[in-house]
């Protein structure tokens, strides 16, 4: 395949996030944190298949099969507890390529390993930044719906009496102290609820 013709058309945050709602409505209740393996198993019907190397020869935890019936996922990562967050996420990214970019997913015929690796091998950097960009995205609002996040935040602010100083506390270093309770009430990373923090109130 020519990689260098690939196009992944533009996609704002509303489109994604959108997308990932409507996922989420149709394959989960309203319940968080989202269990996105049992959504991948149970509902998508998909294989999650522990891979000895996986991180270590295409530096991905996760990696979904162009046939859409396959994900691998890291082994020693899948088997870390201390990796469980990382891997929810990742797995949730691997879902974005799914909803986000089937057409042109199907189209690299990703089997294996040796396929992920030329396909990031050959394909231009912007466009492959693009892919990864919308679906990590894509799993940010997926794991962690801006919605619930808002109710959430308000909950942990009226919970500490300090409330009122906190408020006045730089946005970056308030998403810090309050992203230790919201990762563990959407099971997911620090990191992921401070970037979804950060994009309250952005631009769509």
């Amino acid at each position: 395949m020519d990689y260098a013709k690939v196009n992944v058309p533009f996609l704002g945050n509303a489109k994604i996030k959108n997308r990932a709602e409507s996922f989420r409505k149709r394959l989960w209740d309203s319940s968080i944190p989202v269990d996105i393996e049992k959504i991948i198993e149970l509902k998508l019907k998909f294989n999650i298949i522990p891979s000895p190397g996986l991180e270590k020869f295409c530096d991905v935890d996760a990696l979904i099969a162009s046939d859409w019936q396959d994900i691998y996922v890291d082994y020693d990562r899948y088997l870390d507890e201390r990796y469980d967050n990382r891997l929810r996420f990742s797995l949730a990214h691997e879902i974005g390529h799914f909803v986000l970019h089937k057409e042109i997913w199907s189209s690299f015929r990703i089997r294996n390993f040796r396929d992920y690796y030329k396909l990031i091998k050959d394909i231009s950097p912007e466009t492959y930044y693009r892919l990864e960009i919308q679906a990590r995205k894509f799993a940010g609002f997926l794991l962690v719906p801006p919605e619930v996040l808002i109710k959430e935040k308000d909950k942990i602010l009226r919970k500490v009496e300090s409330g009122a100083v906190l408020k006045k506390i730089e946005k970056n270093k308030l998403n810090s102290y309050i992203a230790i309770p919201l990762s563990k009430i959407f099971a997911v990373s620090e990191d992921v609820v401070k970037i979804a923090l950060s994009e309250l109130g952005g631009k769509t």
